[in-house]
């Protein structure tokens, strides 16, 4: 068959990239241009102070009449374009086709194993400086005085809490790679800490800092926000794909208004708990109860339009999302609130003599793993769909006990596993790029640099992956640090500067889409231009920084080879770009019509069913010792596509029954023809998931037609056997209705069989088939695609009867094709399912001669399968879609469950919801009631807070709570005036301590 490249689709770069896309490359491209010319030129200058400043670990505030300064955004912002535009390389134009997911459960845990395994070689003292002191012997009876706050063995510290992040970030990223849809509900509870840990990281810092001012927040929108913001803009997604931005954003602002409302009680014994406790009705009312106001107050930002990432609308996802987990911010908050409580109940109890203690802890010890056996064997055996509707109500529960048992002890607080405590610091990166670097087409294929090698690509890919999320996280940070310094007129002038440079590119690319003009070589070229524009302008604007400009010198070297130097640095990138569209693979999506030329071309490969997965397996799930027949006995071989070039976007693949009956809805197909016609249609019904179809059934007629639905599509088969019999058949589905997407024709063994034996059965075969040709061509014409199998090979030793042995023996056969092929049947098809390709190298498996077992039809299945990607007529057969309400998922019984628990955490000042308690009947100490003054007189003298019970000033900046009075995750140290007060904002959930590379001048509100 002759290859015409146009038939495969457009293959060029702006073809295939949204306009966001475009704008984003031209101004990434105007920003390399200025930062490699700016480079050439000091470096050319001698004047290395720019590439001091650039690699300098701290950033400072943006000075836009310094050259280093803007050199040094420039620099770190092409980093930014490049890291993005290779992601846009691996997610649009891959080297490789994207690799399907598969799961293997074996490997999973052996990778979790491995992981925690691994792990424990890195453990690691919290506190390195602490020398060992032996403590001294104490009775079990005899009490110890109680330890004073130490931020490295306090609950939640720090180090503990990025290994938290670690562990369940491994795991989050091993289910997406695998598709581990039966660990579903673990990762739900892992996505449920995270939110938590949202709450718990900005009521402390706000309860602590008492920084309710703009910068703050613009700060932390930043860090939630900026790198999902560039990927929309440069991958053509929607911001409700990356749905953990979403979620951490909306309860972060929902933490920062509750607390900035009447903050001047939050340092009131009760004020505070009675604004939580109207937080927590608002809570109620809005997810727990089934009414309009979750609705009323997301419609002028959610519509209800199906889009991607929210097929139901963006209204629907987010309210199933934030339903998910909307009381775990709220939990945690609660949980930071009674932080230094909890603190002091630990360290008291830890000095009451050993029997009581080990009783206290282990009462609650009890009751917790009480808990946690009921949630095991109740809401967490629950399937997806039912365990979705109890995961904001009981995931609480497995959240606690972990906290509980991995703060059981000192020795347990004061170590932690530093492989995950470095795989916990980029967890908001390492989210945001599993999408495009890692996973792709929107994290449901798998990114392929090796062919061939899966786990040596999973190496290669997962090296990359972390390398550039570690490189995007420090990024975000630095250049944070840059254009939102501790001023609040500085950030609002660079965010509005920003907004605008972005918009103007975006209205650029979208003029000259207007007029026909976006392509890759206008994309170079305005990123010549303005790139030389914003390089003169720079030069110009900081010639006057003597000290800050090589521009500036008396002997002012020739820009000639700056400009020269940046104009090759576009080129190159363009052309990697253009050569990666030409040559490379493509998103996902359907086949193209040229694909025809390879889709039959493949071979039955032997599959070894006795390696260790299948043993493994068959031990699992069936009980078996071992396997008894392999491939080397010829049991088992699979059906495999030869690999065509990348370019050809001919992405074969095993169609499974989900996305068939997506694929299939609303469709009819109908198959006319013989016997080896029906087995194609059994064979077509099994791959969609009906197991029983073909089975031998002894009721049915033998030569009958037969039809059945699966899920909302329609098969048929119509029995005809000879080729007068199809042409009629053919003549009477013309203007059929319901309408007919395919059909599915076969034949010329019984017409061989039967009506060939003499010269005028011979002419009137010839005659026939030749009208058949015409009519397959009148049937296509009219808009009805129809699809030609040539007959299987035929076995001939394997020939049952004489008449079979006499009259189509595979010669014999062979010249029906041939007839067939002269008379334009194969011309006149719309495709050509070439039944020898697929039954060749099972010949000999043909039972009767002509007839295969059932693997080799669901073979020339999945051709035919494949092939509907460009055979079925375009038309809408989705079904009306009425977007889903909010309010599905409310429930108002466990909803109030929860206000009981709010109330036990909020009234009785526990952070473990009443659990507390349990110790206290052994320690009446520790009661977490009677603990509330002594905790929070401590914390409040310390911090420069107003007293307890007293009046609400704002906490006084220039006194500092000692790190351990709240949670350390978000108490960090305050560098010099000079330096940014970076409280990550969500340490406890995102990142690590930033004031190592983020600092900048003093706050101004």
């Amino acid at each position: 068959m002759t290859i015409v490249e146009g038939e495969f689709g457009v293959r060029g770069a702006a073809a295939t990239a949204p306009l966001t896309t475009m704008a984003s490359a031209m101004m990434f491209g105007t920003v390399f241009f200025a930062a490699a010319a700016m480079g050439v030129k000091s470096y050319v200058a001698g004047d290395h102070r720019a590439f001091q400043m650039a690699h300098n670990p701290k950033s400072q505030p943006l000075d836009v009449s310094s050259f280093a300064s803007l050199f040094t955004l420039f620099y770190h912002l092409s980093i930014f374009g490049m890291i993005l535009f290779y992601a846009y390389i691996c997610e649009y134009h891959p080297p490789y086709p994207h690799a399907e997911k598969s799961y293997n459960r074996d490997e999973f845990f052996f990778m979790t194993a491995l992981l925690f395994l691994v792990s424990f070689f890195t453990l690691t003292k919290n506190d390195k400086k602490q020398t060992a002191v032996a403590d001294q012997e104490h009775s079990i009876f005899e009490e110890r005085p109680v330890a004073p706050p130490n931020d490295k063995t306090e609950i939640l510290n720090r180090d503990q809490t990025e290994e938290w992040k670690g562990w369940m970030q491994f795991m989050f990223l091993l289910y997406h790679y695998y598709h581990a849809e039966e660990v579903y509900n673990a990762i739900r509870i892992m996505i449920t800490c995270y939110v938590w840990m949202t709450g718990f990281g900005n009521f402390s810092f706000f309860y602590l800092k008492g920084d309710y001012g703009s910068v703050r927040v613009m700060q932390m929108l930043w860090r939630l926000n900026f790198l999902v913001t560039f990927l929309c803009l440069t991958q053509g997604t929607t911001y409700i794909l990356y749905y953990i931005c979403l979620l951490h954003t909306y309860f972060f602002l929902m933490v920062y208004v509750v607390m900035r409302i009447k903050k001047e009680v939050n340092y009131t014994k009760w004020g505070i708990r009675i604004k939580l406790g109207c937080l927590a009705l608002c809570i109620f009312v809005m997810w727990d109860l089934k009414n309009p106001l979750f609705r009323i107050l997301h419609w002028p930002f959610l519509g209800e339009t199906p889009m991607l990432g929210a097929t139901a609308g963006a209204m629907w996802e987010w309210y199933f999302r934030s339903s998910l987990d909307h009381w775990s911010t709220f939990l945690g908050m609660i949980f930071a609130l009674n932080f230094p409580i909890t603190s002091l109940f630990f360290r008291k109890l830890e000095a009451q003599p050993l029997l009581w203690q080990v009783l206290a802890k282990g009462a609650m010890g009890v009751f917790f793993l009480g808990m946690l056996y009921w949630w095991v064997t109740n809401p967490f055996m629950h399937g997806k769909i039912e365990y979705n509707a109890t995961n904001a109500y009981f995931g609480f529960i497995p959240l606690l006990v972990y906290i509980f048992f991995r703060n059981l002890t000192p020795t347990l607080r004061g170590y932690h596993l530093d492989l995950l405590h470095q795989i916990g610091k980029t967890t908001l990166e390492t989210y945001l790029m599993q999408h495009h670097i890692w996973l792709t087409s929107d994290a449901k294929s798998l990114l392929t640099l090796i062919p061939g090698w899966p786990m040596m690509n999973y190496l290669v890919v997962t090296c990359i992956y972390f390398v550039l999320s570690r490189r995007l996280y420090q990024l975000t940070l630095f250049l944070r640090g840059m254009m939102l310094p501790n001023d609040r007129d500085k950030c609002v002038r660079n965010l509005v500067a920003i907004f605008v440079t972005l918009a103007s590119y975006v209205a650029l690319a979208f003029l000259l889409k207007t007029f026909h003009l976006l392509h890759l070589p206008m994309v170079a070229a305005c990123s010549f231009v303005l790139g030389f524009i914003l390089y003169q302008t720079v030069a110009k604007a900081t010639t006057r920084s003597v000290s800050a400009s090589p521009l500036s010198s008396d002997k002012k070297p020739n820009d000639a080879m700056g400009i020269a130097f940046a104009s090759v640095l576009i080129l190159v990138v363009g052309l990697i770009w253009h050569r990666m569209a030409q040559v490379g693979g493509a998103k996902i999506k359907p086949l193209p019509v040229g694909c025809q030329a390879f889709v039959n071309d493949g071979v039955w490969i032997p599959m070894d069913n006795c390696n260790e997965f299948s043993r493994g397996t068959a031990y699992r799930d069936h009980g078996t010792m071992s396997l008894g027949t392999c491939a080397g006995g010829q049991q088992t071989t699979a059906w495999g596509w030869k690999a065509p070039e990348p370019w050809t976007h001919c992405r074969f693949a095993r169609r499974d029954p989900k996305s068939l009956k997506k694929a299939l809805q609303h469709r009819r197909l109908v198959f006319i023809g013989d016997s080896g016609l029906r087995k194609l249609y059994h064979a077509v019904a099994r791959q969609m998931g009906v197991a029983e179809a073909g089975l031998l059934n002894t009721t049915l007629s033998k030569h009958s037609d037969m039809e059945r639905t699966v899920a909302k599509t329609k098969l048929e088969f119509k029995w005809a056997a000879y080729a007068p019999e199809q042409v009629e058949k053919l003549k009477g589905l013309a203007g059929a209705s319901p309408q007919i997407d395919t059909i599915i024709m076969g034949g010329g063994a019984w017409d061989r069989l039967h009506k060939y034996g003499s010269d005028a059965e011979k002419t009137a075969f010839a005659t026939a088939v030749e009208d058949l040709g015409k009519q397959i061509r009148v049937t296509r014409d009219s808009g009805v695609p129809v699809v030609w199998q040539i007959p299987t090979t035929i076995n001939t030793d394997g020939l049952q009867t004489d008449e079979k042995k006499a009259n189509i023996r595979e010669e014999q056969m062979a010249e029906i094709r041939e007839l067939y092929k002269s008379k334009n049947v194969l011309e006149a098809a719309s495709f050509v399912l070439d039944g020898p390709a697929f039954s060749a190298g099972r010949v000999s498996e043909s039972f009767d001669g002509v007839h295969y077992p059932f693997v080799v039809y669901e073979a020339g299945a999945q051709i035919l399968l494949n092939a509907e990607d460009w055979l079925l007529p375009k038309r809408d057969t989705s079904d009306p879609f009425k977007a889903p309400q909010p309010g599905k998922m409310a429930n108002p019984v466990l909803g109030g469950m929860m206000l009981c628990f709010v109330v036990m955490g909020l009234f009785f000042f526990d952070g473990f919801m009443g659990i507390s308690y349990l110790a206290s009947l052994f320690v009446p100490s520790v009661t977490p009631s009677v603990l509330y003054e002594e905790a929070f007189t401590a914390l409040h003298q310390r911090a420069g807070l107003p007293a307890i019970g007293g009046g609400g000033s704002t906490p006084k900046k220039n006194l500092k709570a000692k790190s351990s009075d709240l949670p350390t995750t978000e108490n960090k140290k305050t560098n010099n005036k000079d330096h940014q007060i970076d409280d990550d904002e969500i340490e406890a959930l995102l990142a690590e301590a930033e004031n190592s590379i983020s600092n900048g001048t003093g706050a101004k509100e």
